[in-house]
């Protein structure tokens, strides 16, 4: 039995292989599976009609720069329309090119469609965050510190009064330089937190501890050697407590009297020389 009677030669001159299943292209010619692809036979389709044959239409090649395949969009449309661009299902949703088998996917052939969505999707989400976040205000906003008032539950006010000094004992430093750390046990030290408002000199304030037996005038003398207030300041300097409960309530220590016995741990005591919530 001869070859040609199962299968067909390869219509390529240089190829000529019998193949079982030949491949008929459009320019009405039938190759191999190596060769069936036009632009390894040199396709009369991808140049024009040829003459004695039907009108052969022209391929159209992938739209990817430099691939010689035909676009799917060749492959499948049954109709001739040069002028348009493809529209089919084979087609690039994106971009509207077709591209070959090989290139067809957004990722493959640098889809300029997909960037464009990207780049919108991008402006988008700008204007958003510009139109809701960027838009100067009408005027200098203003740092306001909020007065937060101490809870009524005495639990709490006891657990809060507790962290407090905890945190203090680890930040105080002794009010008397003459005191050692470790000389004074932590149950016989007073922790307080010392603020200065004299006239003429900036507000500081500092978190100090003291033994309990320290009278007060002493106290104040330490304080005001802690904040370096000028032993030439004329106006007398007394010490104010100022109330955890009620911070608008001051009263005035006397200086005779041990410090532990007018204040107590974590309160604040403030050095003026005015009643406190008086100015010149």
């Amino acid at each position: 039995m001869e070859p040609d009677a199962v299968g067909l030669r390869c219509n390529l001159t240089s190829c000529n292989e019998v193949d079982f299943l030949p491949i008929k292209c459009h320019c009405n010619k039938v190759f191999c599976r190596y060769h069936i692809f036009p632009d390894k036979h040199t396709c009369a389709s991808l140049d024009g009609p040829s003459e004695g044959h039907a009108l052969i239409v022209k391929r159209q090649r992938c739209a990817l720069g430099g691939c010689e395949k035909p676009s799917l969009e060749s492959v499948v449309s049954q109709e001739v329309n040069l002028e348009t661009k493809p529209t089919s299902s084979t087609a690039c949703p994106k971009c509207l090119l077709s591209f070959c088998i090989n290139h067809r996917h957004q990722n493959l052939h640098s889809c300029t469609g997909l960037q464009k969505q990207e780049s919108d999707e991008k402006k988008d989400a700008q204007d958003i965050l510009t139109r809701h976040f960027s838009n100067p205000p009408s005027h200098t906003p203003l740092a306001v510190r909020r007065t937060v008032k101490p809870p009524t539950d005495p639990k709490k006010l006891a657990q809060i009064q507790k962290v407090t000094l905890m945190k203090m004992r680890h930040s105080a430093t002794a009010g008397d330089p003459r005191d050692k750390s470790s000389a004074v046990p932590v149950n016989e030290r007073l922790h307080i937190k010392a603020r200065l408002k004299v006239t003429g000199m900036p507000v500081q304030e500092s978190v100090l501890w003291f033994r309990k037996s320290v009278v007060t005038g002493r106290a104040l003398d330490l304080i005001s050697a802690n904040f370096e207030v000028p032993s030439s300041y004329q106006t007398p300097l007394c010490l104010i407590e100022k109330s955890a409960s009620d911070p608008s309530s001051c009263s005035p220590l006397q200086n005779d009297l041990l410090l532990s016995e007018q204040v107590e741990d974590t309160c604040t005591v403030v050095l003026s020389a005015l009643p406190y919530g008086r100015s010149d």
